[in-house]
């Protein structure tokens, strides 16, 4: 081969693995810094992640795109090798299996969303500000993923068939440490006086269904509607009944003119009624707590 093909040669294989590296940093992947060396076509990023956690990313971004247009089933190892730009033995070094792959799809997306929950969970002192901050991140997570929310719903339908237990249990994981974040915040909520005695592992776990439901059904109005109007409104029902009487009093008219107005139309007061309620509920939360420390 020609000096002159050489070079062209390598110059189409520093752009192609150059955009794979800018597609690594938007998704957080590592900090780029070039190297200077060239003995390879891999030397750009050695310093910053190992070469197989590189691969794996992109091989599992590139699979996320497969699996969401053929579908788990549908898909095969070779549709992927191609969409990632590698050999077909290369992405098995990698992932033994398809389930393998698929189960590490699930988990990039669910490892993110925990950690913002629990963020989320600790951003402020009082709870309901903690329990709009997590309503905003689980609102945030599904319209990110909405696009591929039928690898989501194919996920936990795998989850019940497959003999591999691993989906089952990251699917009872990832309930159990969002409910127990929601409970610590319920729990918060009632020693405020925001809300009456209730059990709170009951409540968590029927919130946790009303929320996956609520995205399902948003999915399938082929995504009409504000999501996080739709949760605003499911929020506005179960604090109609949760509230302590003195809070629902104070927020009675406020609250009946959102369920009234519900999440499909669009109220032209939303915004200034959403500001209003909060800033009393936290003026009574504030108030609340003052005479438990006193």
């Amino acid at each position: 081969m020609s000096s002159l093909k050489v070079n062209l040669q390598r110059k189409k294989e520093s752009k192609k693995y150059s955009l794979r590296i800018e597609r690594l940093r938007r998704m957080g992947g590592f900090t780029f810094r070039p190297t200077g060396r060239s003995e390879t076509q891999y030397s750009y990023f050695r310093n910053d992640m190992r070469l197989k956690e590189v691969k794996q990313k992109l091989i599992v971004e590139a699979s996320v795109q497969v699996f969401s247009t053929k579908g788990f089933h549908e898909a095969k190892m070779q549709d992927i090798a191609d969409a990632a730009g590698v050999g077909k033995g290369t992405l098995y070094e990698y992932f033994s299996t398809k389930e393998e792959l698929f189960l590490a799809v699930y988990d990039s997306w669910i490892d993110e969303y925990e950690n913002e929950m629990t963020e989320a969970a600790t951003s402020s002192s009082i709870a309901l500000s903690q329990a709009d901050a997590m309503i905003d991140k689980t609102v945030e997570f599904y319209e990110k993923h909405a696009q591929h929310a039928a690898i989501l719903l194919e996920f936990w339908a795998h989850a019940l068939r497959s003999q591999n237990p691993l989906f089952l249990e990251r699917i009872r994981s990832m309930k159990s440490r969002l409910a127990l974040l929601g409970g610590k915040v319920t729990e918060k909520l009632v020693k405020e006086g925001a809300f009456v005695e209730m059990d709170v592992a009951s409540f968590t776990k029927l919130e946790l269904a009303m929320s996956d439901g609520v995205f399902l059904q948003w999915i399938l109005d082929g995504k009409s509607y504000s999501l996080k109007d739709a949760y605003k409104f499911r929020q506005s029902l179960i604090g109609t009944g949760l509230m302590a009487t003195p809070l629902r009093k104070l927020l009675s008219l406020k609250t009946a003119s959102k369920l009234k107005a519900g999440f499909l139309g669009k109220a032209a007061n939303t915004k200034r009624t959403k500001s209003s309620i909060k800033e009393k509920a936290k003026k009574f939360i504030s108030h609340s707590l003052d005479k438990l420390k006193s």
